[in-house]
């Protein structure tokens, strides 16, 4: 698995686990800093979201009827030209959220290097944060896969110990827990072995 992996380079922009992913780099990557996997959280994990943006999708077209057969006439409270704006108003706010949760997801990624291991937290559209351990200060890799879910669709947490200044990175949701772990401690072992200073 692992020379499989060493082999494979992603070009899909929405890949969730991407080995070598092409066309991809960071503000403060170096050079010869080489980005061995990106992650994100596995496409489970969005299902609550999109349901609830297709019941905001329908919900208009399923009020009326309702408002129908408990004799509530809508047009003696609101004007026509008041329930389109209302209508309007509603779909923009659905296409908000929809985007919202889609960008909190795709910018959400979890990155491992020759170098060290990063997390891009997209807290909103003005805020992120950017968090880095290196990799000979890595003590401790542990994957984790909880409930059915994380059984079934091989989803689960990867936390990292480090003696950095955050002590403990913990990769979310994502897809193949145990080979994630397996790859950052291949990749501190090779860190190990490097003279210090060396890039490789």
């Amino acid at each position: 698995m692992q020379d499989n992996i060493h082999k494979i380079q992603n070009r899909n922009p929405f890949a969730v686990f991407a080995p070598q992913p092409l066309g991809v780099a960071f503000e403060t990557q170096e050079k010869g800093e080489e980005i061995i996997l990106l992650l994100r959280a596995h496409p489970v994990t969005v299902v609550p979201s999109v349901l609830v943006v297709i019941i905001l999708i329908f919900l208009p077209g399923l009020i009326l009827p309702v408002l129908d057969f408990l004799n509530i006439d809508i047009s003696l409270t609101l004007a026509p030209d008041q329930l389109f704006w209302l209508t309007i108003f509603w779909y923009l706010f659905t296409f908000g959220y929809a985007f919202y949760k889609f960008i909190f997801w795709y910018f959400n990624v979890y990155l491992l290097t020759n170098e060290r291991i990063v997390d891009f937290d997209f807290k909103g559209l003005l805020h992120k944060e950017t968090s880095y351990a290196q990799l000979g200060q890595i003590q401790d890799v542990s994957p984790k896969t909880i409930g059915f879910f994380g059984t079934f669709f091989h989803y689960g947490n990867v936390y990292v110990q480090t003696a950095a200044e955050r002590p403990e990175f913990i990769f979310e949701n994502v897809e193949k827990p145990d080979i994630v772990a397996e790859k950052i401690m291949e990749q501190v072992r090779k860190e190990e072995a490097e003279k210090p200073g060396e890039i490789a």
